[in-house]
């Protein structure tokens, strides 16, 4: 199997695994990249989800100052992933977790060319880094297929009941975790979430 379906079928069985209890107050879906130890060559996926409960929680009162866990507003409860669940439904490409999605990850990033050995990192780094330095927007991009996939095929707003926005983002926000959004949610599901970041 491909990267791309494999990290689609991944990220449906994060949908999948979304609490019964919690569909109907689950507004977005999480998909957070980060990269295992580190290293530039080994991207993982976390799926999550958050809850309007989770939001209230985190919302301060009027006239509350921000002290974990409450946010200082509620659009920060609402959008920054600090304050989420962070409960994963669903790795991807992650040791343990997912042996094949590391298989077909490594395999993907050698038949690019954004591989490197450890030899050659060593012997010299900044070539090695220039090789690897486009292998995230690249799996970047196989994420944004596969979301924007699973809301083609109606697979989100059948597994949670309505059409959700699923947020492919970092642990910072940027524009591009907007132009993210954006691209992967049709029908301007996550504007309310990019206006956020952009107005960071």
């Amino acid at each position: 199997m491909p990267l791309e379906p494999h990290l689609r079928a991944r990220i449906r069985s994060g949908l999948a695994a979304v609490p019964a209890a919690d569909r109907a107050t689950t507004y977005a879906i999480s998909v957070l990249l980060f990269f295992d130890e580190d290293d530039p060559r080994r991207p993982v996926v976390h799926v999550s989800h958050n809850t309007e409960a989770r939001v209230a929680a985190c919302t301060p009162a009027p006239g509350q100052a921000p002290r974990w866990p409450i946010a200082s507003s509620a659009a920060e409860a609402r959008w920054s992933y600090a304050f989420w669940l962070q409960e994963v439904l669903a790795a991807a490409c992650e040791a343990g977790a997912d042996p094949e999605g590391v298989r077909l990850r490594d395999a993907w990033a050698r038949a690019q060319g954004y591989w490197y050995s450890d030899e050659e990192e060593a012997a010299d780094l900044d070539a090695a880094l220039r090789r690897v330095s486009p292998l995230s927007g690249a799996f970047l991009g196989l994420l944004t297929s596969a979301v924007r996939g699973l809301h083609v095929s109606g697979e989100v707003a059948r597994l949670l009941g309505r059409p959700v926005p699923v947020l492919i983002h970092e642990l910072e926000h940027t524009d591009e975790t907007a132009d993210l959004a954006e691209a992967a949610n049709p029908g301007g599901l996550a504007d309310e979430f990019s206006r956020y970041v952009r107005s960071g």
